[in-house]
């Protein structure tokens, strides 16, 4: 496998590089850059971010998990010349519902309390499988990230994409390769609501992951490297 274009990550909400080193030591050697969305205050630092990450003239593989997905999806949209593939791993395009939007309101509010902690067990089991609760490489990074980033960056990433908008329109006018990555247990991107999505898009991919919840780059990492390979290989 060889790989000349660079290869753009994006994190998740209250995650920094942490959340993909494992994937990185198990993919090739490539051009990889990061977008450090952890230090955005808003959305528009975000994309401000990103869009420093892409040289003029030169195209690039966008990998975004989860909120990072969402990120990814924006630059494409705004630099369509620069995007050689996206891949987009536990992100659901449809935006958020009027449920979400509430959840996320009351998750805000708890956070400028200061009612609410970050490491919070019972917070951090929404997002990981049960069979990987008590892993320390999963629920130990996840923790680690959460106490490290803390209530702020949770704050930052929560006010910055709510409300979200759908961005299922945007991927359908990509004029490059486009994969979803999907967890079957996932509680915060349904694995099904995605595959409707996939179907509504010509030529997108769909790679359901069985036995993993919403931290797939750390929960999954052999078989998320092996699509990933496949999709930013020449």
């Amino acid at each position: 496998m060889s790989v000349s274009k660079p290869v753009l990550y994006f994190p998740g909400t209250l995650c920094d590089e942490r959340i993909f080193m494992p994937l990185w030591h198990a993919l090739p050697a490539h051009q990889r850059r990061y977008v450090p969305l952890q230090w955005a205050a808003s959305k528009d630092d975000m994309l401000a971010l990103s869009k420093d990450r892409i040289l003029e003239g030169e195209k690039v593989h966008l990998i975004g998990y989860s909120m990072g997905g969402y990120i990814a999806a924006l630059i494409a949209q705004q630099r369509p010349e620069s995007v050689a593939s996206l891949t987009l791993i536990g992100y659901n395009p449809n935006g958020l519902s009027k449920e979400e939007i509430a959840k996320r309101q009351q998750l805000t509010a708890m956070l400028k309390k200061g009612q609410f902690k970050t490491d919070n067990d019972a917070y951090l089991a929404r997002f990981i499988h049960p069979s990987r609760i008590d892993d320390e490489n999963v629920a130990g990074v996840v923790k680690s990230m959460a106490q490290d980033l803390g209530k702020t960056t949770l704050l930052n990433h929560t006010n910055a994409t709510t409300p979200r908008e759908s961005t299922t329109d945007i991927l359908a006018k990509i004029n490059a390769p486009l994969a979803f990555i999907t967890a079957q247990q996932d509680n915060i991107a349904p694995a099904e609501a995605i595959a409707r999505v996939c179907q509504q898009i010509p030529g997108a991919s769909l790679h359901p992951l069985e036995n993993t919840g919403h931290m797939i780059p750390l929960e999954q990492t052999e078989a998320l490297a092996a699509i990933i390979a496949k999709q930013i290989s020449d």
